[in-house]
């Protein structure tokens, strides 16, 4: 799926930049080794991962994880709009399973498929897309599968939650990764799992801020029904 424009980015999109994009990087001082493989992924053509936008405006906030022989580094990066080429959504499981083992992968395809009979979108991010983008080595034997999951509506929430659920029972690795509501707010599936009540305050992850809200304002701001195909 394609957003384009900046002002379309949300929070684990794929942002790529032109290639000669001018950038900066608090994380490490122009011409430095780090900055130096910036330069070169983004030479490449290879994305950067929307972060958390400041509530001000200003550059945009990227982010860029490197493998593991460059020390699994993480950069934050900032550009300017007029360095964005494009807007992806994040990869679908599809496209990363050929990183997984079979048995891992196989459960990983069942999930997403279960997920888009409810009309969901399945995304992945985090070591395993950074590997599927790149081709190179960023997982290791701790390392967990990161999904985000959009949700539209009640039904979908609920059949999301459920089908996250019993993978998780079922992977050998850690399943993580947040379902997502229809303001841009996520919050982690196992919390939502744990049945909190409506009233309780869980931790939103937000498009600009990270903050404690009850679970009812998020659930409010779902459509009662499935929408329409």
């Amino acid at each position: 799926m394609q957003r384009s424009a900046p002002d379309a980015m949300r929070r684990h999109d794929l942002v790529y930049l032109h290639p000669d994009a001018a950038f900066t990087t608090p994380c490490a001082a122009a011409g430095s080794p780090f900055w130096l493989a910036a330069r070169q992924w983004i030479a490449q053509g290879r994305p950067l991962v929307a972060a958390r936008q400041p509530a001000g405006g200003g550059p945009f906030c990227l982010g860029l994880a490197l493998p593991l022989h460059q020390e699994r580094k993480r950069l934050g990066i900032l550009a300017e709009a007029g360095q964005i080429a494009d807007v992806r959504a994040p990869l679908a499981v599809g496209q990363c399973v050929h990183r997984l083992a079979p048995p891992t992968g196989d459960r990983l395809l069942a999930l997403a498929k279960t997920i888009a009979a409810s009309g969901a979108r399945l995304g992945v991010y985090g070591s395993l897309a950074w590997e599927a983008l790149s081709g190179e080595a960023y997982r290791h034997t701790e390392s967990d599968i990161d999904l985000i999951c959009d949700v539209a509506d009640y039904a979908q929430y609920a059949w999301a939650l459920a089908a996250f659920r019993d993978a998780a029972a079922e992977l050998p690795c850690r399943l993580d990764g947040e379902l997502r509501f229809p303001n841009g707010d996520a919050v982690a599936w196992a919390e939502l799992a744990g049945q909190p009540t409506r009233g309780k305050a869980v931790l939103i992850k937000g498009e600009r801020e990270v903050a404690l809200k009850p679970l009812h304002t998020l659930l409010a701001g779902l459509a009662p029904t499935a929408l329409a195909a």
